[in-house]
This record gives C-alpha cells, structure tokens and sequence, in this order.
C-alpha cells in the first residue's frame, strides 16, 4: 500500500487498495485489533511540489469480545484519516522540537527513498475508530456477577444483591 511520489504529476489523485492485516504485523500488534477480513482503503493524494497530503478512508472487520457478556462477535469498522506527506530529507534535526509542536495539531509525516506507505496511517486510524467498550447488542444484558450466567441466553435464579452485594458479610459474624 505504497504511492511513488516522484512518480506522482501535481494535483489530485485516487488510488484504491486491499491488503491483508499480516503485512503490517508490528503495526497490527501495537493496535490489538483482531481484523477478520483484509482491509479496504481509498486513498486521495493532493501532490504539491515535493509533499503529498493523503487522506484515507478505511474499512475492516475487527473480532472483539463484549464488554458485557464476554461473548465473541465481529463487527465492522470504519475510519478516516489524513496526513501531510514530507520528505525525509526535509526534516532539520536542529528544528525537531519546533516541528514536534506543530506536528500535534497537524498530522506531519516523514517518507524515504519517494515512497510513501500509508500502511501504519490506515491501521492506526482504524484502531482510533473501533469501540472502547464494545458490545454485542446495543441492549446486552451481560452477566449475572453472582452465578454468571449470561443473561441474553437466559434468565438465571439469583435475586438481585443476594451474594454479590455484601462480600464482607462474614467479617460481621
């Protein structure tokens, strides 16, 4: 999932990609998403001189497990994203604390040898986009914490606090 930039004539440019996750493993292994299909990407390039702005519009499926019943399930994510593209060359290492400030409001990257691979952007952008606390279903009714049983399979006995509520009780007696 590379774009030759010196290649590349001024002006705007789409590009359409599919890859398998497994590409990028060290980038796949810091997102902890478990992808289920490749990804698919459009990538739109605006090439101005040498730097190239790219924004990324990604789809996957991702496994996750509920956050309330510990059940599997896939789900599909999508993401958006963009960056400006720079050469590698550009970077002036005396400036470096300078362009780190402007960098975290701007999506500033560095790309070698007039290659820029959009790989770590798609996979990171994706990893922004999936859910904090997933969920099976919108209404899960996970787990009964006192026998655990799920409760979107069946309703179990317990009455509500019964054990789970008072787990000191016996420092009373």
């Amino acid at each position: 999932m590379q774009i030759s930039v010196p290649r590349l004539r001024p002006g705007r440019h789409v590009f359409r990609f599919q890859f398998s996750p497994d590409e990028y493993i060290e980038v796949e292994a810091g997102s902890a998403l478990d992808f289920r299909s490749d990804v698919q990407v459009v990538a739109t390039a605006h090439k101005m001189g040498m730097q190239l702005f790219v924004t990324t519009e990604a789809q996957a499926t991702v496994a996750f497990e509920c956050a309330r019943c510990l059940e599997p399930f896939v789900l599909p994510v999508a993401a958006t994203a963009g960056a400006l593209y720079v050469p590698e060359e550009t970077f002036d290492r005396a400036e470096s604390r300078t362009h780190a400030i402007e960098s975290e409001s701007e999506r500033v990257m560095y790309y070698r040898q007039g290659v820029v691979d959009l790989g770590e952007q798609v996979i990171e952008s994706l990893a922004l986009a999936a859910p904090q606390k997933p969920l099976c279903l919108e209404d899960c009714r996970g787990i009964c914490p006192s026998c655990g049983q799920n409760l979107n399979e069946d309703a179990c006995d317990c009455r509500p606090g019964e054990e789970f509520g008072r787990p000191f009780r016996r420092l009373l007696e």
